[in-house]
């Protein structure tokens, strides 16, 4: 399935959000349980089918790592092949490095340095999703599934040191 399609958008990794949350609330209203209480079951099956296909289409648009695994899926490529587990030495090693400070950071409960771990991170998910875009409009698919890969492993990063700063804030 194109979630692309599913709100008329281009196949192309950069998505204006506006525009993508927009034709989301647009969709869902026409296809929400609710306008087909008096539906036949059949009418009420498909309605609740269309309804998740959009929230499922939302979910993976709006997220810059879903959204690159999708783009691959669109040329089949499997970003999260198992059997492709080949990552570069230098980023591995500086993924090691992000963690050793990650933990570091939490175990200091130092706020600080999560926060700006947190932004030089999404700055570095920004860059690579410029990259990963470059790559996957000049078709350089191994190097676009790569970038995806590498996109992964710092949203997690992020993730983690975002949960850090939840739990410190409590």
């Amino acid at each position: 399935m194109n979630h692309f399609s599913t709100f008329d958008l281009p196949p192309a990794f950069k998505v204006d959000a506006t525009q993508l949350a927009s034709r989301y609330r647009d969709l869902q209203a026409a296809v929400h349980p609710d306008r087909f209480v008096n539906a036949t079951d059949a009418e009420k099956r498909v309605a609740m089918e269309r309804a998740v296909e959009v929230n499922e289409a939302f979910t993976t648009l709006k997220d810059p790592v879903r959204r690159a695994m999708h783009l691959l899926e669109l040329v089949n490529i499997d970003g999260m092949d198992e059997k492709n587990t080949a990552m570069p030495f230098d980023f591995l090693a500086e993924q090691i490095e992000w963690r050793e400070a990650l933990a570091d950071a939490k175990l200091k409960e130092d706020e600080e340095r999560l926060e700006e771990m947190s932004g030089e991170l999404t700055g570095m998910l920004g860059s690579l999703g410029h990259t990963f875009a470059a790559a996957y409009i000049g078709e350089h698919f191994a190097v676009a599934t790569t970038l995806a890969r590498k996109m992964r492993f710092v949203q997690k990063l992020i993730e983690e040191s975002e949960s850090a700063l939840a739990h410190l804030a409590q």
